[in-house]
């Protein structure tokens, strides 16, 4: 790209908002919203499930109203991810179906934010990491927000996007290669380095893309940064979920010494994979847009 400086037009809009040129909200077709929301239900519905089902392991064993509470959680995300999977494929029967899990997950985001407090002021004892709580929480708002995006028709303009979305998603990996090395028994050093390491880039990732955050979100189309934000994102969560699925063939058949739940590790790959997906829609989206762009 060789310098021209601004042209005429470019420097008269210099004192007008920059958030004035930035792309509008996207429609969604029917299909698409039928599809994402059939495919959001199916994957986070277990998700959430499963986090119900990891509080009541964390919790001590006096705690028996929390334990039985997990437990309703438990059975309640299990019939609806039942009924997520016999949806059929119209319009209103999904959006119904949105509806009802949004309040269901608003009903398990309480019970999380609320125990997470009770954690830190000491009222409730065992082994559910403050943090961990506070990750499960997170999913759990991004889980509900999605849907209701979904419902109200909304596809954010592709930047956004793909700044929100890393944003979030380099949070949660980074979180996760750090709860993997608590985990291991510090024994496996090797291992626990690795993972260490893989929560070091992560943080490098995710400061990076709040920076970006911070200088394009909502703003003109900059799409070779964007572009290189999510194919920086794609690369290093390919890598740590090769070291998740690694580790969750060594958990199975004995090979390292830990304390993790075979559940829990198959729970981070299958999330790493979500993840993955996302970007690769996204990566499509922005061909299109880019290719609609060289054509004015």
């Amino acid at each position: 790209m060789v310098y021209q400086g601004l042209s005429e037009q470019e420097f008269n809009k210099m004192l007008i908002a920059p958030e004035n040129f930035a792309s509008p909200p996207e429609s969604l077709t029917e299909q698409m919203f039928i599809e994402r929301s059939l495919t959001e239900n199916k994957f986070w519905l277990r998700i959430m499930k499963e986090h119900s089902y990891f509080l009541g392991e964390g919790f001590n064993r006096k705690d028996k109203q929390l334990i039985q509470q997990t437990d309703r959680f438990y059975q309640y995300f299990a019939e609806q991810e039942k009924r997520a999977h016999q949806t059929p494929y119209n319009v209103t029967a999904v959006r119904k179906l949105n509806e009802d899990t949004i309040q269901l997950v608003l009903g398990l985001r309480n019970f999380k934010r609320n125990l997470l407090i009770l954690i830190i002021n000491c009222k409730v004892m065992g082994f559910n990491f403050p943090l961990l709580v506070d990750h499960i929480a997170r999913e759990a708002e991004y889980f509900m927000r999605t849907l209701k995006k979904l419902n109200d028709g909304i596809l954010d303009p592709i930047q956004d996007a793909i700044i929100k979305e890393n944003v979030f998603w380099l949070k949660i990996m980074m979180e996760h290669s750090r709860f993997i090395a608590s985990l291991l028994d510090q024994s496996e050093r090797n291992l626990v380095i690795a993972a260490r390491k893989f929560g070091d880039d992560f943080e490098v990732l995710l400061n990076q893309a709040r920076d970006v955050e911070s200088m394009l979100y909502k703003k003109s189309p900059t799409y070779p940064i964007i572009g290189k934000l999510n194919k920086d994102s794609e690369s290093a969560t390919q890598e740590l979920r090769a070291f998740k699925q690694a580790g969750l063939d060594f958990i199975k058949t004995c090979q390292i010494r830990n304390v993790i739940d075979p559940l829990l590790a198959d729970h981070v790959v299958r999330e790493a994979d979500h993840f993955l997906q996302i970007v690769h829609v996204l990566e499509e989206r922005l061909k299109v847009k880019q290719q609609e762009q060289q054509r004015i």
